[in-house]
């Protein structure tokens, strides 16, 4: 069994530190309730920069009135296809700061990456956005039959990548060989009791505003349903997993568990803990940290390739 028990780095870079205590310093926290209280998160996705268009081959479609952009090196043919499924508390689009983290996989990693802009709570709930993505997902392999296949998401969208990957397992479709998964929404009824012991630390996620956009969130499905929380599901005959976790996160509490439950059922992972790191901290590109992760990616998929 694949795992790391500890820390990657001893504590957090000065970068870091200044950016928690800014977010601290401006009450990013309750800022973030506010905004989910509000429905007042930018529903339009963000641009793509410049450098992006200039360096690799971009394209965009458009399914059911939303985008899916397609990115991929200019002159060289790639094997493997990563599906990312942006973050955002399952209310807000992709962000620049997405944008900057999907230029450096592109940069460091031989790669094509599919970018679906899927639907968004409150307007939409759970059943939509698998409505999407199973369309989606079923083109894609049907374009790229022996491709593989990874899962990679941040946050709300890592909560869906697992929770999808468990649908698609259920239903005979192509399960995708790695699924990475950076900060994971793994359970939005927020029910674990050991987040109370982190939640002073964390200094962006509110456990009230992240259970109203949990409900939104799901819809008609149960807060419960693995479709939706995905820590309730069966892991079995997925894809191998690679969780990444800051301990200044409320969701450590639910990526521990999940660390626990892989061990016990014997699965196959990879599991990172980077101590002092806060929510999401992995697509802030200029962090040592997110660096470290590029890195370990950049050698852990080539070595899964041959």
């Amino acid at each position: 069994m694949s795992k790391m028990d500890h820390c990657p780095t001893d504590k957090p870079g000065l970068e870091s530190k200044i950016i928690q205590f800014l977010m601290g310093l401006f009450r990013v926290k309750p800022g973030m309730e506010k905004k989910i209280l509000n429905n007042g998160f930018r529903k339009e996705p963000a641009i793509i920069p410049k450098s992006i268009i200039e360096k690799y081959q971009v394209s965009a479609e458009e399914y059911s009135g939303r985008k899916i952009w397609k990115l991929s090196p200019k002159n060289s043919e790639t094997g493997s296809i990563i599906l990312f499924f942006h973050g955002g508390a399952y209310y807000a689009n992709i962000t620049s700061l997405h944008w900057r983290f999907i230029e450096q996989i592109l940069s460091n990693i031989n790669v094509k990456i599919v970018v679906p802009d899927y639907p968004l709570a409150p307007e939409a709930t759970s059943k939509d956005i698998y409505q999407f993505m199973v369309a989606l997902y079923t083109k894609m392999i049907s374009d790229h039959p022996f491709g593989k296949i990874i899962f990679m998401g941040d946050s709300s969208g890592g909560g869906l990548a697992l929770g999808f990957a468990q649908k698609i397992k259920r239903e005979g479709i192509k399960q995708p060989e790695e699924i990475i998964l950076f900060s994971p929404w793994l359970d939005v009824s927020m029910s674990n009791p050991d987040i109370a012991r982190v939640n002073k630390l964390d200094k962006i996620l509110s456990v009230n505003g992240l259970k109203i956009a949990g409900e939104k969130y799901a819809g008609d499905w149960d807060v419960r349903d693995y479709r939706v929380s995905p820590i309730f599901g069966d892991f079995s005959g997925l894809g191998k997993i690679s969780i990444f976790i800051g301990t200044n996160e409320i969701f450590i509490a639910d990526a521990r568990k999940l660390r626990q439950m892989l061990e016990e059922q014997q699965i196959d992972f990879n599991y990172f803990e980077y101590k002092g790191m806060f929510h999401d901290w992995v697509i802030v590109n200029r962090l040592k940290e997110t660096k470290d992760v590029i890195r370990w990616l950049s050698g852990y998929l080539k070595n899964r390739n041959t």
